[in-house]
C-alpha cells in the first residue's frame, strides 16, 4: 500500500462537489443525481456547512419503505452490498415515487458523515470507504465543503502514480 500512502486526499478529489439543501424534494433530488451523474452528493446548509448525505440508495429505501409491495428475484444475486435485486411494475414503480417525491431530502439524508480533510491520506479514505460501505467521501477544510472523493478517484489516482515511470528515460 506505499504507492497509495503517498497519495494525498487533494491529489484525488473534485473539487466543487455537486450539492443538496436539506428542504430539496426528493423530485429535485433525483434530477439533479442524474443529471450530473452522480450516485449521491453532500447536503450543505446556508453556510456551506455539511450536514448530511444523500444518495440513489436513500431514495430507492424511501420508496422501499413507502411502497411495500416489492418482489424479490430469486436466486439472490450480490453486488456491492446489496444482497438481493428487487424489481417493481413500472406502474408501482410510479405510484411509489408520487408518495415519495415531495418528502424532503432532510428527512431521508444519511446523517452520520464520514469526512477527511485535503491533507489527509488516500489510505485513509480507503479505510473509511470499506469500514462504513460508503462510495464518497466529503472533504472538508475546517468547517466548510471543499471537495468530495469516490472509489473512482482513488482508484483512478492510485493507477495514475502506480503507472508513473519512476526513472524518467529508462524506458
Amino acid at each position: 500500500m506505499g504507492a497509495a500512502m503517498a497519495l494525498r486526499i487533494r491529489d484525488v478529489m473534485a473539487k466543487e462537489p455537486i450539492t443538496l439543501k436539506p428542504t430539496a424534494t426528493l423530485r429535485e433530488a433525483a434530477i439533479t443525481l442524474a443529471d450530473e451523474s452522480v450516485g449521491g452528493c453532500p447536503v450543505v446548509d446556508d453556510l456551506g456547512r455539511i450536514i448530511g448525505m444523500l444518495s440513489e440508495v436513500d431514495i430507492l429505501e424511501a420508496l422501499k419503505t413507502q411502497h411495500k409491495e416489492l418482489r424479490m428475484l430469486m436466486p439472490p444475486e450480490i453486488t456491492f452490498g446489496i444482497s438481493f435485486v428487487e424489481i417493481i411494475k413500472e406502474r408501482e414503480a410510479l405510484a411509489a415515487f408520487k408518495e415519495v417525491e415531495n418528502r424532503l431530502v432532510q428527512d431521508i439524508m444519511t446523517k452520520e458523515i464520514h469526512s477527511v480533510g485535503p491533507d489527509e491520506s488516500v489510505e485513509r479514505a480507503i479505510r473509511l470507504m470499506v469500514q462504513h460501505k460508503i462510495h464518497r467521501i466529503p472533504v472538508v477544510q475546517g468547517n466548510r465543503l471543499v471537495g468530495i472523493v469516490t472509489r473512482g478517484d482513488v482508484l483512478r489516482g492510485f493507477f495514475r502514480q502506480v503507472g508513473q515511470p519512476k526513472y524518467q528515460g529508462v524506458l
